[in-house]
């Protein structure tokens, strides 16, 4: 069994990165994102931004560990797949304790594009939890790469740093595809 984590910047393709690698391994990921609890939020009337998701994920990771979503994500994991993706790798203390557990079959994958790129896509993309202008962009990219942030925040600039290969994705999608594709042929066979 192996298991492939993503990590990288906001609006860098992680999503498409992840798509790709559930089509070739005929498997499915888990979002450590999607981990996270909105329902009493949403009672009360609160709007999901990018903000109130990393704030989240930083309040479980101050009071379980840094390593608790990743832990969590491998309970969401089915059992007979030969490949299985985590999305969304934010801290180096998830990094670690998945290299603890899985060891070499652990691969971590960063994906990277020039800030610009990034910001025109999540534009695009239109997500209700995206940032709406430059500024908002601009603060929300800080912040998730670590920026002023504690030992349990957004640390994807260190997460990245600890990957076995990085991604650029400043090309179009069928460049994208045989990058991904390449990566992980390579990471298999190591």
């Amino acid at each position: 069994m192996k298991i492939i984590g993503l990590t990288g910047t906001i609006g860098s393709g992680k999503d498409v990165a992840r798509e790709i690698l559930e089509k070739k391994f005929n498997t499915v990921s888990v979002k450590l994102s999607d981990l996270l609890d909105y329902s009493s939020l949403k009672k009360r009337g609160i709007n999901i931004t990018r903000k109130i998701q990393q704030d989240l994920g930083d309040q479980l990771r101050q009071k379980y560990g840094t390593h608790v979503l990743a832990k969590i994500a491998i309970e969401f994991m089915k059992k007979n797949d030969n490949v299985k993706i985590i999305d969304g790798i934010r801290n180096p203390g998830e990094v670690d304790f998945l290299r603890q557990k899985f060891g070499e079959d652990f691969k971590l994958i960063a994906i990277d594009a020039p800030q610009q790129i990034r910001f025109e896509r999540i534009v695009k993309r239109n997500r209700p939890t995206d940032p709406k202008n430059w500024e908002e962009f601009v603060a929300a990219d800080e912040r998730d790469q670590g920026k002023n942030q504690p030992e349990y925040g957004q640390q994807v600039k260190k997460c990245i740093e600890m990957s076995d290969v990085v991604i650029q994705n400043d090309g179009s999608l069928e460049e994208f595809t045989k990058k991904v594709e390449d990566a992980v042929k390579n990471l298999m066979q190591r």
